[in-house]
């Protein structure tokens, strides 16, 4: 069966929508909504800085002195926070749910979305999409007022794999750019885990990337600056307990891929990639032993001339390094080994000059609306 798509324009589907109106006294008087601002400019009006940060059970948002918080069961998974792409919003989707959460960086309102997904990009201004079976890209812009609607209906082929009976597994939106929406989906198994099949998703095609070899289970993957370049990041099985962590990049324009340097570990996983403007690539990492309760080791890693080097003097489990000298760094210090089944998780502090300060414990990821992926 081939590919073919039912869409209304990849731009226009969905409306994007002022703030709601407030009207104040008898007399009806709209009052203007907040201008909007670009994050540096947010950052420079709240005095300090703008992340957001989660725990298993809390999506934060910090701007300035103030911190706006929503509760929720967001469970094992380890993704990292996101912003959408005008920096108004962060999001997460709850593990337990498969509902969107997310918080607006200044009119502090907290959104609930049920989604039935696992993941979600961020796609233009305030708007984010996700993926709904059997085939459809659904998008929200949470700036306005509007409920969630199809943007783009899509008809994949059947998968030609044997082991999974023609049919196939989840999917699920990993990336996106101005150019395409990339869309993982499991369509094949190996002995002991999945393998991902990756779709490049364009205004006027749908371009099947296939498989990237080593990226198999757990794919995560970032933007490239370019706009058609994806970071990928995935592990392949070495046995039924123990996989291999791998890291890519795809360009989706000729669906050329280049694997990145190995990572070291008996056992290892890589997730969470960033693309940053300045062409630099982090992972996050854990590495373990092959045997019954083994510790979990993790680390946040960066790509450098002789491969994969520690961002940190010390383990950190997530790091927003600052981009100028007066600027904040953020980093989750990680704490005690964890059981490589766990979730990693350490103590986020706020290094400002000479000073640094604890915010929060029990921290899995990091997100800021200048963090690229």
């Amino acid at each position: 069966m081939g590919i073919a798509t039912k869409a209304s324009g990849w731009r226009a589907r969905i409306a994007v929508l002022g703030a709601a109106a407030v009207v104040a006294g008898c007399g009806g008087v709209d009052q203007p909504a907040p201008p909007r601002l670009t994050p540096a400019e947010e950052q420079q009006a709240a005095g300090g800085p703008v992340f957001a940060y989660r725990t298993d059970a809390e999506l934060a948002v910090v701007r300035g002195g103030e911190t706006v918080r929503a509760p929720g069961s967001f469970g094992y998974s380890s993704a990292a926070v996101a912003f959408t792409r005008d920096g108004h919003y962060a999001f997460a989707v709850e593990s337990s749910s498969k509902t969107l959460v997310a918080l607006g960086v200044r009119d502090r309102s907290v959104t609930r979305i049920p989604c039935d997904c696992v993941n979600a990009v961020a796609l233009r201004g305030s708007v984010v999409g996700w993926w709904r079976e059997p085939g459809e890209i659904m998008s929200m812009d949470l700036a306005g007022s509007e409920p969630a609607a199809p943007e783009r209906e899509i008809v994949l082929p059947d998968s030609p794999s044997p082991l999974t009976g023609g049919g196939w597994g989840g999917a699920e939106l990993v990336a996106a750019t101005d150019e395409f929406v990339l869309l993982a989906r499991v369509e094949s198994r190996g002995l002991w885990w999945e393998k991902s099949h990756l779709y490049a998703i364009g205004a006027d095609a749908i371009l099947p990337l296939g498989r990237v070899p080593g990226i198999d289970a757990g794919l995560s993957a970032a933007a490239g600056p370019d706009g058609h370049t994806f970071v990928l990041a995935g592990t392949t099985a070495r046995s039924a307990t123990c996989g291999s962590a791998n890291v890519a990049t795809i360009d989706a324009t000729t669906n050329g891929a280049r694997s990145m340097p190995t990572l070291p570990g008996e056992c290892s996983a890589a997730y969470s990639p960033r693309w940053t403007a300045d062409g630099s690539i982090t992972i996050a990492t854990r590495k373990w032993a092959d045997v019954a309760g083994a510790p979990s080791m993790v680390d946040r890693m960066q790509l450098a001339a002789q491969g994969w080097a520690p961002v940190g003097e010390y383990p950190v489990v997530d790091m927003l390094p600052r981009k100028q000298a007066q600027e904040p760094m953020l980093e989750v210090v990680a704490g005690e080994p964890t059981d490589a089944r766990g979730t990693p998780h350490g103590v986020l502090v706020v290094h400002q000059g000479e000073d640094s300060t604890e915010v929060a414990t029990q921290v899995v990821s990091l997100g800021s609306p200048t963090a690229t992926g």
